[in-house]
């Protein structure tokens, strides 16, 4: 794959996903906002049947996932 493309592949993704939590957020009673990303979204697990670049993008995936929610788990 071209750079380009992957380039390309990667901002559509994140558009999707920004579209994605944006649309799960909802308003609580007093007017904020309520944060779904980590019980909305889990770990992406991969086969050996997987190209590499989709286990590249799910190991992407799971270390933003590791970095923003774990420490909020472990806070609980």
């Amino acid at each position: 794959m071209t750079g380009s493309i992957r380039l390309w592949l990667r901002v559509a993704l994140l558009a999707i996903a920004t579209a994605t939590l944006s649309g799960c957020a909802t308003m609580t009673a007093i007017g904020g906002r309520t944060d779904v990303s980590c019980t909305a979204f889990e770990p992406i697990r991969w086969s050996r049947r997987d190209t590499d670049a989709t286990i590249r993008a799910a190991k992407e995936h799971n270390a933003a996932w590791d970095a923003l929610c774990r420490k909020r788990e472990g806070a609980r």
